[in-house]
């Protein structure tokens, strides 16, 4: 396996020889992995299966595999064919004919590893909110509880609730600001 190639951390020549590097490598792109494949296949048990049985076989063949592209990559690749097979081979479509949405090409291959980059971004900044602040936000915004019953829920004021999440809101506006800003001059510094 080719070492120089790296995708959040994992090099192949590590996914090779560490099982805690490839259990981690699941970890990090399982979801991921299965939400690109559902979006072919319609079928969220296909996708799943589909993304099992692409681990099983990437932890079996590991030791023989020559990639040349990072392994989020290449995860991602194999993952688009074996969707498209599945689609084939379950007579969803025709041998010779691939819908055009459908046809691997990288444009939707890169826009799903940017927005899970964007996904593990936001999550970072979450998870650095005050702890407050950060239980309030999760129980407001992600669990989509009404501030009345988060307010019951931990004992505090509708108002401290509304100033909590107000304070999160502030915080991820920032904070998104600043990781857009870099990445702009990243870009202009790449040209």
């Amino acid at each position: 396996m080719n070492k120089q190639h790296r995708s959040d951390n994992y090099s192949w020549e590590a996914l090779q020889r560490d099982p805690a590097a490839f259990e981690q490598f699941f970890k990090s792109t399982v979801a991921a992995l299965c939400a690109y494949s559902f979006r072919i296949v319609k079928d969220k048990q296909a996708a799943e299966d589909i993304v099992q049985e692409f681990f099983s076989k990437l932890w079996q063949q590991r030791i023989e595999l020559q990639i040349q592209i990072s392994p989020q990559r290449y995860a991602f690749r194999a993952v688009h064919n074996a969707s498209l097979n599945y689609l084939r081979d379950n007579k969803f479509i025709s041998e010779d004919h691939l819908p055009e949405e459908l046809q691997a090409d990288e444009g939707p291959l890169e826009q799903e590893m940017l927005f899970q980059d964007r996904v593990r971004q936001l999550e970072q900044v979450i998870a650095g909110l005050p702890p407050q602040c950060r239980i309030i936000f999760e129980k407001v915004c992600l669990e989509q509880k009404k501030y009345k019953e988060v307010a019951e829920e931990l004992g505090i004021s509708v108002f401290t609730v509304r100033n909590q999440v107000s304070k999160a809101y502030d915080i991820l506006r920032n904070n998104i600001i600043l990781v857009l800003a870099s990445l702009m001059v990243l870009c202009l510094l790449g040209r």
